[in-house]
């Protein structure tokens, strides 16, 4: 059985059992999904609500533009040569933090292309 809970742990969200995984895990993935885009699961109110004020409060602060974001999604590669379509929310020492399908994932700059990584050095510097 595999248990999923907010964050915090004080809430259990689902219980799926392994026969249905083994069964069919993308049916029990959408429903999962489904299930999660009804529930507060990092327990800090609306997410909604919590993004936009983080958002407002950095744009406050000068550190990230109007938009929200440095760059808008467009391709970024990595030196093995993989591409991404993602936004740019913010460079933060060694780390960029991409925005990719609305979830903001942090990846560190070593990784990058030197074309990709050259642009984002651009980026964080205007």
């Amino acid at each position: 059985m595999v248990f999923v809970t907010t964050a915090d742990g004080s809430s259990g969200i689902e219980g799926i059992s392994y026969d249905i995984l083994k069964s069919d895990m993308r049916d029990a993935n959408r429903d999962l999904r489904k299930k999660l885009e009804t529930v507060d699961v990092v327990g800090s109110g609306s997410e909604t609500d919590s993004e936009a004020t983080t958002v407002e409060k950095e744009q406050e602060a000068g550190t990230v533009p109007a938009s929200g974001l440095l760059a808008e999604a467009q391709a970024w590669s990595n030196s093995d040569g993989k591409e991404i379509t993602a936004a740019v929310k913010s460079v933060d020492g060694e780390n960029v933090i991409f925005v990719m399908n609305g979830r903001e994932v942090s990846y560190p700059l070593s990784n990058l292309s030197a074309d990709s990584r050259s642009r984002i050095e651009k980026l964080a510097a205007e």
